[in-house]
């Protein structure tokens, strides 16, 4: 796992062996500077506030605990946000997505799933299977394909593509 934080910066160079032992690293970047990340298929965690990331190359499961990020990455085979206020951009494909936080947005092409535990988030694929919503005043827009919707809580709009024969 990568935890990515600024508070611990004396461990930036210890990185590289800490990944191999598969240990929670802190890497360092300028304060107000974008954080560009490499994946190599290992969880990301990103726990800092008010940071630019880009995540490169195959994520595993990525966490965003960080409140008012943005986040663009490629795919990831698992998204995790908890932060509020954070929006996170896919390329291609995420794998289950779990949104348990407020005024987040999570787009992306295509997925798999989608479970929304919060209020005011709003989330954008152009192919999802399943969608669970709990909470109030989410947004959930799905353009093609087939999505199974479940939903509980007040002032939710949920668009599907609707199919034609």
């Amino acid at each position: 796992m990568t935890a990515i934080s600024r508070a611990t910066g004396a461990l930036a160079a210890l990185a590289p062996a800490a990944l191999v032992a598969g240990l929670t690293v802190a890497a360092p970047a300028p304060a107000g500077a974008a954080v560009t990340i490499t994946c190599t298929g290992a969880p990301v965690v990103l726990t800092e506030s008010t940071e630019v990331y880009t995540l490169t190359g195959t994520c595993g499961a990525v966490t965003v605990r960080g409140s008012n990020v943005t986040v663009s990455l490629t795919s990831a085979t698992a998204l995790t946000v908890t932060g509020s206020n954070t929006r996170v951009v896919a390329s291609r494909t995420l794998g289950p997505v779990l949104v348990k936080a407020a005024n987040s947005a999570v787009t992306a092409p295509k997925g798999t799933s989608v479970k929304i535990k919060g209020a005011n988030n709003k989330v954008v694929y152009g192919k999802l299977r399943k969608v669970v919503v709990k909470g109030a005043n989410n947004v959930v827009r799905v353009k093609a394909g087939k999505t199974k919707v479940k939903v509980r809580g007040a002032n939710n709009v949920i668009r599907v593509h609707k199919r034609t024969r």
